[in-house]
């Protein structure tokens, strides 16, 4: 028996397919009606850009190994990528890339602790939802001296705003200094 073939393109189906296109294809049962309202896809944004920050303070002074005011100079840049969902609620991350040439400098002796691009990639959250808000920020920067000692400034914060107007903040936005 010789299969009558049927040409798709480059490729060659049989005719006996056909039959089993067409009940795959069959129409399917429309969904029920939705309530009406205006509806729409979620929309997504992302912007890229850069800040630069000159002589930014961050104390170190409780820290024994270090013991001075240590300031930050560099460009940081970031990505703010946000989502904006069919029913209001926005959740925004933006993440940051820092400058391989940023550094701190000790402010009365002078040391300079360079930065670790690789292992520096802090991360902003902010969800913005119907029940309230919730903005979360998770840095960890690691530098390095030219004696080879290691720091790590340190912010992990959590602020919560509920659908009454409550907030709680989980810490104040202060660095915290690690190593030396």
């Amino acid at each position: 028996m010789h299969r009558t073939l049927w040409r798709y393109g480059r490729h060659r189906l049989s005719l006996t397919l056909l039959p089993l296109l067409l009940v795959a294809c069959e129409r399917q049962p429309l969904a029920p009606d939705r309530a009406l309202r205006p509806e729409f896809a979620a929309t997504r944004t992302e912007i890229t850009d850069f800040f630069e920050e000159t002589d930014g303070p961050a104390d170190c002074t409780a820290n024994p190994r270090i013991g001075e005011i240590v300031l930050f100079t560099g460009r940081i840049n970031y990505v703010l990528r946000a989502t904006t969902t069919p029913s209001g609620n926005v959740d925004t991350t933006m993440q940051f890339f820092y400058d391989p040439a940023v550094h701190l400098v000790g402010q009365t002796s002078g040391t300079v602790w360079m930065i670790n691009p690789t292992n520096t990639q802090p991360i902003l959250i902010f969800l913005f939802h119907g029940n309230g808000a919730v903005n979360k920020i998770n840095e960890h920067e690691f530098y390095t001296n030219a004696a080879g000692a290691h720091l790590m400034l340190v912010v992990n914060y959590l602020v919560v705003a509920n659908a009454n107007g409550k907030v709680t903040v989980s810490r104040d936005f202060v660095y915290r200094c690690v190593g030396g």
